[in-house]
């Protein structure tokens, strides 16, 4: 999809263009209400175009999501009482991430798409990307109280200068008319936190899911859970 929105912004871009060039051609030969005709139609496909390059950039920024896949592995090695560094691989892309965390857990959050009415007759499929990882404290009190621990995991588009544009923001925002994408959910996961614990990430239509990779981990949930 990414591919065939970047070709629809160029060839957008092209029209916008062609007008643009005709109307300068028009307004040289005194052609004045010809030529502000063309030029506001090349301007409209201009501006089509820098919207379709956009939503095709931050939706780069996703992977497509088809059945329950693996997607991430995360490992922790902790620093201190409570505070553990956490190596994040995805499995579906070079992305890799190393972070402090604070807490007895740490929580996964992903963004989800999925595409509705028009779009679902063009074969599209739902897309995600994992979007933060932070620290956790079990009592809430001390969540209230201590200091704070999240980082963001979206991965940043080396050409794009300006990314606060969010796709899943913006089409959770204005449902009201976007009605052929569906971001109306993100998906969240947790688990304790133990020195030499590594969990598998895996991800389906439903959202997140966590696995205890090895016996760390599996001695760490058995005693989060009180097993």
């Amino acid at each position: 999809m990414m591919q065939h929105l970047t070709l629809i912004s160029l060839l957008i871009a092209i029209l916008g263009l062609a007008f643009t060039v005709t109307g300068i051609k028009r307004l040289l030969q005194r052609h004045f209400l010809k030529a502000a005709g063309l030029e506001f139609t090349g301007l409209i496909f201009l501006l089509l175009a820098s919207s379709a390059f956009l939503l095709a950039s931050n939706l780069h920024t996703y992977q497509r999501l088809v059945y329950e896949q693996p997607i991430a592995e995360i490992s922790f090695q902790q620093l201190s009482r409570r505070q553990y560094r956490a190596s994040i691989n995805a499995l579906d892309s070079s992305f890799h991430k190393t972070v402090e965390l604070n807490g007895d857990e740490w929580q996964l959050d992903a963004q989800v798409l999925t595409w509705q009415g028009v779009a679902t007759l063009l074969g599209l499929d739902a897309n995600y990307r994992l979007h933060r990882i932070s620290g956790r404290f079990v009592d809430i009190d001390e969540e209230r109280a201590q200091p704070r621990s999240v980082y963001s995991l979206v991965r940043p588009l080396a050409y794009i200068e300006d990314d606060n544009f969010d796709l899943w923001q913006f089409a959770n925002e204005n449902q009201s008319w976007l009605d052929w994408v569906d971001a109306v959910y993100g998906s969240a996961v947790f688990l304790p936190m133990t020195d030499g614990a590594r969990y598998n990430i895996a991800i389906s239509r439903t959202g997140l899911i966590a696995r205890p990779a090895n016996d760390e981990a599996k001695k760490a949930v058995s005693r989060w859970i009180g097993l």
